[in-house]
């Protein structure tokens, strides 16, 4: 009599694992997920948006008049990266007229405090490599055969405006190459900041 019950279990259960197995396949077919003996698309129950309005690559629009799917920016549509630095490197003679002057506000303690500390985090972030963290050229690249860049707190760069060495980081130099597309305007402009700070302290040699 146990015998006979024991291999009732085993049958009642051996039918639900069977059973299951088939609802898995079924479920497996339906959703996509088993899709080895037909290339027709899967029944669709929940699509999670892969069928959807949107413009196809080569295909018109019927909505614009000139059936153009791709639309241009409209005017004066800053891109989410900022907008690009309008000059190149050559440009030098251009960069006080365009550039202009230095917008950061370092007029009291607290804001030259937080502009010179973001300049400094900056400058040692993107410039120490080539100018080291004293500003006088003698970077790691340098103590590796590089040619010396200009020294930073010497009195030819000290005569530079604000707009030339803001132009420098952006659009570059000699070999340098630019920033622009690296550095944040205001962290640029914050950059020249610290660089006037680090002029106070005059070439050590």
């Amino acid at each position: 009599m146990e015998q006979k019950n024991n291999t009732k279990s085993f049958g009642f259960y051996l039918k639900i694992v069977i059973g299951l197995g088939i609802a898995g396949f079924v479920v497996g077919v339906l959703s996509g997920s088993i899709t080895w003996f037909s290339e027709d698309p899967p029944i669709m129950i929940i699509n999670d948006m892969d069928d959807q309005f949107k413009v196809k690559p080569q295909v018109g629009s019927s909505y614009y008049t000139d059936r153009k799917s791709g639309r241009d920016p409209l005017p004066n549509t800053v891109p989410i990266e900022g907008a690009s630095y309008p000059l190149d490197k050559p440009d030098f003679d251009k960069a006080d007229s365009v550039v202009g002057s230095n917008p950061l506000d370092i007029s009291t303690p607290e804001k030259r405090q937080y502009v010179l500390s973001r300049g400094k985090n900056r400058y040692e972030a993107f410039c120490t490599p080539c100018h080291n963290y004293d500003g006088q050229g003698n970077g790691s690249v340098v103590k590796r055969g590089f040619q010396n860049p200009p020294n930073l707190r010497d009195s030819v760069t000290k005569a530079k405006t604000d707009a030339h060495i803001y132009h420098i980081i952006s659009a570059g130099q000699n070999i340098m190459n630019g920033y622009g597309d690296k550095i944040k305007p205001h962290d640029r402009w914050s950059i020249v900041h610290y660089v006037r700070e680090m002029q106070k302290l005059g070439v050590v040699k």
